[in-house]
């Protein structure tokens, strides 16, 4: 299964300056079992991108493909798409609009077609996975929850669904310790079921340790597209490009600047500790 964005711009008012524009000739190439994250700065253009993959908008130029079609052409079964791929917004009132949890979490299974019994089965299993009881909340209204329950009471909702790929705009903003707890379970466990995973966020110590490959963007275009890895240690492009690159890169840079003799390439916490460890010549514990 792949996901694919060919020469994509993309621009919100037909007056924009082309310098103002969303995206400009975005290209990008998703296969199957990827764990993307996607970073930069505020109004780089990295929620445009993603609700473009996800046939949310549609490119002013360019095409978007999904297993080789074209999603855009008036012969394609828009509902395969809509099945295959599950978004999750940045701001969950976008999506929560059913007078119950149960409702708003069913509907989807029910428009596909399921029986009572699975749908229940589905929408018990998904709101267990981002820490609610079932028969506690499913007469609750979705809107009556905190913004971080809010928020996961969507991932639950696309959780349910079960498509092949997971995107997710922000989805740590405003969950408290517990919540951020979970959802990293939560994405651990379909990575290892080998789902398809986009992730657009701001934290990049958070990618760091789970993404496989990072996507660097700025002013609607992809600067940098490569293994997380390699792209956090190169904290030179990070600085030319006023891009963060998140706190663990600010300690490995303190570290470095009083001295310490300290690999580039510890871009996750456990690695920077290692190294710690390692210049001091102690064994971890």
């Amino acid at each position: 299964m792949q996901l694919e964005l060919k020469n994509v711009s993309y621009t919100y008012l037909p007056s924009t300056p082309y310098s103002a524009a969303a995206l400009h000739n975005v290209n990008i190439k998703i296969s199957s079992g990827e764990f993307v994250g996607i970073i930069g700065e505020t109004g780089s253009g990295k929620s445009t991108l993603v609700q473009i993959m996800a046939g949310l908008l549609s490119p002013g130029s360019g095409v978007v493909l999904f297993d080789g079609q074209n999603i855009g052409s008036r012969s394609y079964n828009r509902r395969i798409i809509r099945k295959k791929i599950g978004f999750v917004f940045q701001f969950p009132d976008y999506q929560l609009f059913e007078i119950t949890v149960e409702r708003d979490i069913s509907f989807a299974l029910k428009k596909a077609g399921l029986n009572k019994a699975e749908i229940k089965m589905r929408a018990e299993n998904a709101l267990s996975a981002v820490g609610f009881d079932y028969e506690k909340v499913k007469n609750k209204s979705p809107l009556s929850f905190s913004g971080g329950e809010k928020r996961r009471l969507a991932m639950a909702g696309v959780l349910a669904a079960d498509p092949d790929i997971f995107i997710f705009d922000e989805p740590i903003a405003g969950l408290d310790y517990s919540g951020r707890k979970l959802f990293l379970k939560l994405i651990s466990d379909l990575k290892r079921n080998g789902k398809t995973i986009i992730v657009v966020s701001h934290n990049t110590d958070f990618l760091a340790e789970y993404a496989d490959r990072l996507v660097i963007m700025k002013n609607g275009v992809i600067l940098k597209d490569g293994k997380t890895a390699e792209l956090l240690a190169d904290n030179y492009f990070f600085e030319k490009n006023n891009i963060y690159a998140g706190q663990l890169s600010e300690i490995l840079n303190l570290l470095k600047d009083n001295g310490a003799d300290i690999s580039g390439n510890a871009v996750k916490y456990n690695q920077l500790i290692d190294e710690i460890c390692r210049i001091h010549g102690r064994k971890k514990e």
